[in-house]
């Protein structure tokens, strides 16, 4: 009679243990798996889709954004105990006991996509970037060179290569100089931006450029910039303006591109399988393999390592995982795209909901 009581309460205890553990809150173990998982999907697939529009521009398509909404996780764990006890008092029957579980986990997210369409959404891409926001990146310490190349078209009247003559289209070569000498001067902390007030209370970018405190060397490149894009030398500042030319002494006019020019000028960088050249604008053939500020890889055969990728008619295009002078720039096209994206609604937040 006492082996029937312990047996008993062994089967008790074994299976009110599996009922409390089935009933424990399960949802907040889940989050900080969910939000890397989820954030890295995201990501991965608005890098995916980035090449593949700047691929569709190549190829005369429809570049389309779709954003990510929402996401809502949904977790359900069921689980079921049963057991038997079964005692015979003589020697022959023997006893019998049994104890069973079962359990039942499922995930159901609910995912809600986003078409980017409407006139916020045009005007995003078709409107040249503000000079404010290009500069806000520089004084945030992105590369001033990177940042001149690829989005601006001209300063001060100095021209860069142009985004639609792409069969002999060079730089200014007074435009490749100031580039880099801003480049120098950024690092030294020779230049800056900064945000002031008007007499009517608007905000206005002032460009500085810093005249004590500086090496000989350091004084020579600030005052070739100056000569570059013809500035005053008796001015240490000056109003930033979105002009394809200068109009005043105390300004710098900046010529800026829209996000769809500096799209079609990263698809110029795309090496287009010889059976598709027919059916693709042209590219920069002028700039050889060792030379070019970007590339955007093809094959038939999937890449094994790579930081964006995409199939698009067939073949494969991507941007190779060690080249870091591609990844920068395509970086540089992510941020700038969401710059230029303040003027529609925000996204709804990505949830996760706990269940227990």
């Amino acid at each position: 009679m006492l082996m029937k009581t312990s047996i008993c309460k062994t089967l008790t205890a074994m299976g009110l243990g599996l009922l409390l553990a089935s009933c424990g809150s399960y949802g907040p173990k889940t989050m900080d798996r969910d939000q890397i998982n989820y954030g890295n999907s995201i990501g991965d697939t608005w890098k995916n889709q980035m090449l593949a529009n700047i691929v569709k521009i190549r190829f005369v398509d429809m570049p389309v954004f779709v954003d990510v909404g929402s996401i809502v996780s949904g977790y359900t764990l069921s689980t079921t105990v049963n057991g038997r006890l079964g005692f015979s008092d003589n020697f022959v029957g023997g006893n019998s006991q049994g104890l069973g579980a079962s359990g039942t986990y499922t995930d159901r997210p609910t995912i809600t996509y986003m078409p980017k369409t409407g006139d916020d959404y045009l005007r995003a891409i078709l409107e040249p970037v503000a000079p404010s926001s290009l500069l806000a990146l520089i004084q945030a310490g992105y590369s001033s060179e990177l940042l001149f190349t690829w989005a601006v078209e001209a300063i001060n009247g100095v021209h860069n290569w142009s985004v639609t003559r792409r069969k002999d289209s060079t730089a200014d070569p007074e435009f490749i100089e100031y580039v880099q000498l801003m480049q120098e001067l950024q690092i030294l902390g020779a230049v800056g931006f900064e945000l002031t007030k008007d007499a009517n209370n608007k905000h206005d970018i002032v460009f500085r450029l810093k005249k004590e405190g500086l090496s000989e060397s350091t004084i020579a490149k600030s005052r070739r910039v100056g000569e570059i894009i013809s500035l005053d030398p008796s001015r240490d500042q000056f109003r930033v303006i979105y002009a394809p030319f200068k109009s005043d002494p105390d300004t710098l006019a900046i010529q800026t591109r829209s996000v769809i020019q500096m799209l079609s000028a990263m698809a110029g960088f795309i090496d287009v399988p010889a059976e598709k050249a027919a059916h693709a604008v042209p590219g920069y053939d002028a700039a050889t393999s060792s030379k070019r500020p970007f590339q955007v890889h093809s094959s038939a055969e999937k890449p094994d390592d790579s930081f964006a990728q995409v199939r698009y008619e067939g073949y494969w295009y991507w941007i190779e995982n060690a080249d870091l002078t591609s990844k920068r720039v395509f970086t540089l096209m992510l941020f700038m795209t969401t710059l230029t994206n303040q003027a529609t609604d925000p996204n709804a937040p990505v949830l996760t909901i706990p269940t227990s």
